[in-house]
C-alpha cells in the first residue's frame, strides 16, 4: 500500500530526496534540497513510500499560521515522481495540502494536470525550445520583430560573450529592476546571492553578457544547466539596451552557441503577454503548468456550503 509521510525538513533523507529529484519524469532543480535551502525561508517535503515521489512544502508564518507560497526564482514546485502518478496519488498529496495549510498559493509543475479540473487549477504559460536543429533552421521561425531587433543590434556592434563576473551579474541585474513592476527587497538579494553562489558552486550556471564597444553591459542571462534541460533563470538588459535589441541579440547568440544539442531550452515563462510574446518570437512552443490557489475564506465556504 502507497504510504505519503509528512517529514520535516531536519528529518528528510537528502540524498534520497535529491536522487528522487534527479531521477523523476518531470526533473528540475527547484525542488533539490540546496536548491530550496537558498530560496526558501522554510521547506518540509511529503514523501510517497521509501522517496519514490516527493513534494516540497515551501512556508513561512502569517497571522500565526503556516502558509505556502512560491519562493523567488523557482518558478514551479509540485510533486515529483519517478513514475507517472495518476490523479488519485495526485489528489492525496494535494489532500494533505489542503487540510495542513489554512493559505496556499504554490505552483505545481505539469504532471499536475490528471487533477487540474478537480483542484480548479489555473493554466500558466511557461515557454520551450528544442535546440536539436541547426541554427538557419532555428532562426527561420523568429519572428520579423526579432530579426528586425538582432539587426538593429548588429548595427550597434555589440558584442556577446560568456562571462564568469558573478558579482558585476548580479549588481546589473539589481540595477535594472523597476520597482514599480517588481517587488525585489533586501531579502531577495539575500536569496540572489546564496543562489547565484551555489549554482556556481555545483558548475550547473552559465552566464552571458552583451556589451557595447567600451564594454558597458547591455543585457546578461544567467542560465541553469540541469541535464538536458537548461533554464533562463535570470535575464535583463539596461534602458539602451532594451532600445538597440541587446535581449533580442542575447538570446540569438545563446541559441546560435548551442543549437545541434539534444537540449529543451527553458525560457521560464511567461503568463504575461509582452514576455510571452518576447520568448515566442524565437520559435518557443507552450507549456502549461499550474497555479494551485487556498485561502481560508475559501476552506470556511467549503465547510458550510
Amino acid at each position: 500500500m502507497s504510504t505519503i509521510k509528512f517529514i520535516q525538513q531536519k528529518d528528510l533523507h537528502r540524498s534520497k530526496w535529491d536522487a528522487c529529484v534527479r531521477q523523476s519524469i518531470n526533473s528540475l532543480p527547484y525542488a533539490l534540497s540546496w536548491y530550496l535551502d537558498a530560496v526558501a525561508e522554510n521547506w518540509d517535503g511529503l514523501v510517497l513510500n521509501d522517496y519514490e515521489a516527493v513534494m516540497p512544502l515551501v512556508w513561512l508564518r502569517k497571522w500565526g499560521v503556516k502558509c505556502l507560497y512560491q519562493p523567488y526564482y523557482c518558478q514551479q514546485l509540485g510533486v515529483f515522481s519517478k513514475a507517472e502518478l495518476n490523479g488519485k496519488e495526485w489528489s492525496k498529496f494535494m489532500q494533505y495540502v489542503s487540510s495542513a495549510y489554512p493559505y496556499a498559493q504554490i505552483n505545481l509543475n505539469p504532471l499536475a494536470q490528471p487533477v487540474a479540473k478537480e483542484l480548479k487549477l489555473k493554466n500558466k504559460k511557461n515557454l520551450l525550445l528544442l535546440l536539436k536543429e541547426d541554427y538557419p533552421t532555428l532562426r527561420k521561425r523568429y519572428s520579423e520583430n526579432h530579426k528586425r531587433n538582432i539587426k538593429k543590434a548588429e548595427k550597434a556592434a555589440f558584442i556577446f560573450d560568456n562571462t564568469d563576473e558573478v558579482e558585476t551579474f548580479r549588481k546589473f541585474y539589481i540595477s535594472n529592476i523597476r520597482p514599480e513592476k517588481e517587488i525585489f527587497k533586501p531579502k531577495h538579494k539575500k536569496i540572489l546571492v546564496a543562489l547565484t553562489d551555489r549554482l556556481i558552486a555545483e558548475n550547473l550556471a552559465a552566464m552571458f553578457k552583451v556589451t557595447d564597444q567600451d564594454g558597458k553591459w547591455m543585457a546578461a542571462s544567467l542560465i541553469i544547466k540541469h541535464d538536458k534541460r537548461w533554464i533562463n533563470l535570470i535575464n535583463t538588459s539596461s534602458a539602451v539596451g532594451k532600445q538597440k535589441g541587446a535581449s533580442h541579440f542575447l538570446f540569438d547568440n545563446i541559441l546560435r552557441q548551442n543549437c545541434g544539442q539534444d537540449v529543451l531550452f527553458d525560457f521560464e515563462g511567461s503568463s504575461i503577454p509582452s514576455i510571452a510574446r518576447f520568448y515566442e518570437g524565437f520559435g518557443a512552443s507552450e507549456e502549461v503548468f499550474y497555479l494551485f490557489h487556498r485561502s481560508l475564506a475559501h476552506r470556511l465556504k467549503q465547510r458550510f456550503s
